[in-house]
């Protein structure tokens, strides 16, 4: 089979899997064993390209650290900890009886993982941090009104805004929900919009890069 015979065929039964999906939602209940059928084919699937993405990473990584690449290092203390968590989860499993307690895994992932995972949550915060101060400047009149708002909505959340002048709670709740929620709710329609545009491009085929086709 050529290579435009198979994108077609891609594009076929893409094709009929979102008309089959689009159906069973809204006008033929009756086709809902074969669409779940297809959404268990697609947990599969997903299942199966974490494992690949999982390989591809550990040959990346070891490539990495056989050609000592620039901060090869952090390649290596990866693989390290690949390792570790992974003998460790089958020895728990293993020394219970492969029950679902893993007492060695657990021990890890609360312990080390977890704590971990909350240092990443200050860090991010100086970079947010970082950005607001790149961005509240008042270089025109949208940066100037972005500023004021930003002003008075952490002037709302802070303890000290509401100790110096009890007016800024009430304007802070104004910005925060009579200005923002109209605002999220027309970028939550626009991307749906642009979504189901999107969805119909790959539908008819026009929309190579979902196809990893190319222009």
């Amino acid at each position: 089979m050529s290579q435009i015979l198979r994108r077609e065929a891609i594009y076929a039964l893409t094709g009929l899997v979102t008309v089959l999906m689009l159906l069973e939602y809204f006008f033929w209940p009756t086709a809902q064993p074969w669409a779940e059928t297809i959404r268990t084919w697609a947990i599969i699937v997903f299942n199966i390209s974490l494992g690949l993405g999982a390989i591809r990473l550990l040959m990346q990584q070891s490539m990495n650290v056989q050609k000592r690449r620039e901060n090869w290092q952090y390649s290596a203390m990866l693989l390290s900890l690949f390792v570790v968590m992974l003998l460790t989860g089958f020895a728990g499993y293993f020394a219970t009886g492969l029950q679902t307690s893993n007492g060695i895994y657990n021990w890890l992932f609360i312990n080390i993982y977890t704590p971990l995972g909350a240092t990443l949550y200050p860090i991010t915060g100086f970079y947010i941090f970082s950005a607001a101060y790149r961005a509240f400047r008042a270089r025109n009149v949208d940066a100037a009104l972005m500023l004021i708002a930003g002003c008075f909505v952490m002037l709302k959340n802070a303890p000290v805004g509401e100790a110096i002048w009890i007016g800024f709670a009430t304007i802070g709740n104004w910005f925060q929900f009579t200005g923002q929620i109209p605002g999220m709710r027309t970028f939550s329609i626009v991307g749906a919009l642009g979504l189901i545009a999107y969805g119909f491009r790959a539908l008819m085929g026009k929309e190579r890069g979902f196809y990893a086709g190319g222009e």
